[in-house]
């Protein structure tokens, strides 16, 4: 992705999410959604980042990283992130379960 909107508008689309959609689920007003959409709006400010990223359920980091923000990683892999980030959401009573089939996969895996 070149910029922010292309972002949104991806983030958005894996969604199936139109711009009231994402207005609702962030609190944000379809009209600043818009902007960033449109490119009027060059880049969104921390607290409208944060309200994107909730809404997505991904790290503040993620979204600070597609609006320029914070540099980006050579490493990063938004897929990732996404995971660790509804992992830290978690109840810590139910994380161990989601590592036991992490682990799991992962044995299944080496086997074939």
């Amino acid at each position: 992705m070149d910029n922010f909107s292309d972002w949104l508008i991806e983030r958005m689309r894996s969604r199936d999410w139109s711009q009231a959609d994402l207005a609702r689920e962030s609190g944000l007003t379809r009209q600043a959604i818009g902007r960033y959409i449109g490119k009027k709006t060059q880049t969104p400010d921390e607290d409208a980042l944060k309200k994107i990223a909730k809404a997505f359920e991904i790290s503040p980091e993620t979204a600070f990283r597609a609006a320029g923000i914070l540099p980006s990683r050579p490493d990063a892999d938004e897929e990732v992130d996404e995971i660790m980030e509804a992992v830290r959401r978690l109840n810590k009573a139910d994380r161990p379960e989601i590592l036991a089939f992490i682990r799991m996969k992962n044995n299944l895996r080496k086997k074939k």
